[in-house]
């Protein structure tokens, strides 16, 4: 199922600022895509998740989980793409030739549902200029929260090309209340600049596991 309607489309084409194409894009998004927040008194737990270090390298020492289908090996994995996005080949950070997410200007790539708490305060990625200057703009979609799509961050690439690690960037998982329990989210990324090729590679969210 689609989760873009044409009139969707002639509005986001029709945004001016980052901020408004967020909201807009998820506005014209039927609510029951997404499950509400289940919340609970008890200390909460999404299931099934696996932890690593993936940026002790880089004085970056916490736990994160990695989103599904992030590093984007065999297709769109449970992603949603939109206006060009796209797996292409290319280089990885580690310097490995395979397959990473690619934003020409206007691009929209969506997560699939995304298991987070209270918890989960922060999440970080890869970003790469190919072509041209910019950066992508994140956004996050929480079917209980009012409005239910946010923008949370900017990750902006290297003029000079090559991958950049991404600042940590605020999931808000307080958007839906502050009681403690598991909520789906899913991560928006939206290329708003102009005459800009990006690529990205894996979406990793921080448990503040320590």
């Amino acid at each position: 199922m689609s989760l873009f309607r044409p009139t969707a489309l002639r509005y986001i084409r029709n945004l001016g600022c980052a901020a408004g194409l967020i909201l807009g894009l998820f506005s014209l998004w039927s609510a029951s895509a997404i499950a509400s927040p289940q919340s609970s008194g008890e200390p909460a737990a999404c299931p099934g998740q696996t932890f690593s270090q993936p940026f002790e390298a880089f004085g970056d020492s916490n736990y994160y989980t990695l989103v599904e289908g992030s590093e984007f090996n065999g297709g769109a994995e449970g992603w949603q793409f939109r206006n060009g996005a796209d797996v292409v080949a290319g280089s990885r950070p580690d310097g490995s030739s395979a397959t990473v997410l690619d934003l020409p200007s206007g691009a929209i790539a969506i997560s699939p549902v995304v298991c987070v708490t209270l918890q989960y305060p922060t999440a970080r990625t890869w970003v790469e200029s190919v072509e041209g200057n910019g950066g992508v703009t994140v956004g996050v979609y929480y079917s209980g929260a009012k409005p239910a799509a946010h923008a949370v961050g900017r990750l902006n690439a290297k003029d000079d090309g090559g991958w950049t690690l991404s600042k940590p960037f605020n999931i808000k998982p307080q958007l839906t209340g502050n009681e403690e329990g598991v909520r789906e989210v899913r991560f928006i990324y939206v290329n708003t600049t102009r005459s800009s090729d990006l690529h990205i590679w894996g979406l990793y969210v921080d448990p503040r596991m320590r």
